[in-house]
């Protein structure tokens, strides 16, 4: 699972390679304004290869815990924000007449003796923050992880950079030229090695938490 994840974020860094070396030789022609187009989406490509490093590696974490076979309730609680997400929707949009027959079946449904099996592994907690820092520290508190979001503390801005860029392109705020154009190659070059380093922590650690036993609140190893 974690492997595959890791496999794809490999592929999509050397897609971004190709892109520098497309803006070198655009570069060398004089052509900077279709060099500085590329450069800006450059950003958008960055931001897809973190934005399916977050979701790939919840869910690889997810289908981990489903093939496990575990009991619900050996979970942390935190996890159970999650995993038992469709008892909450119902729980949460049921009318006042079953508000409290659905409150009071979601809280027996976390001690029940039900298996891991049943997880719906493309569950994802969205928070409204389009994939920001936030997002991470969200994912991290449901799965109780005490190390940081991010290996080095500047890539907390690199993230929120391309999250931006990506946002103002995809939403026509910005052109691609103009995101573009405020960056050299080099500095190009150098987000997608900080791309790749932030994706891979985010994998590494959801495959050493779930391998470790982490999710399991009597700390039994999965």
């Amino acid at each position: 699972m974690f492997a595959g994840v890791s496999s794809e974020i490999a592929v999509r860094r050397l897609s971004a390679q190709r892109m520098i070396s497309l803006i070198e030789q655009l570069e060398l022609a004089s052509d900077t304004g279709t060099a500085a187009i590329c450069k800006g989406f450059a950003f958008v490509q960055l931001y897809a290869t973190y934005e399916f490093a977050v979701r790939a590696s919840v869910q690889a974490t997810l289908a981990g815990l489903r093939a496990a076979g575990l009991e619900i309730r050996s979970l942390r609680r935190e996890l159970l924000a999650l995993v038992l997400d469709p008892q909450w929707e119902s729980a949460s949009s049921s009318g006042r007449g079953r508000m409290w027959e659905c409150r009071i079946a979601l809280m027996s449904h976390m001690d029940a003796p039900e298996l891991t099996s049943g997880i719906d592994d493309s569950l994802f907690p969205r928070d409204g923050s389009h994939y920001r820092v936030r997002q991470l520290q969200t994912i991290w508190r449901i799965f109780a992880i005490t190390e940081p979001v991010v290996a080095d503390t500047r890539y907390l801005g690199r993230i929120e950079e391309f999250v931006e860029n990506r946002n103002a392109i995809s939403h026509g705020r910005r052109t691609p030229e103009d995101v573009g154009r405020r960056f050299s190659r080099q500095e190009i070059a150098d987000r997608v090695i900080d791309t790749d380093a932030i994706c891979n922590h985010i994998v590494g650690v959801l495959e050493a938490h779930l391998r470790m036993g982490r999710l399991v609140a009597s700390g039994v190893g999965t």
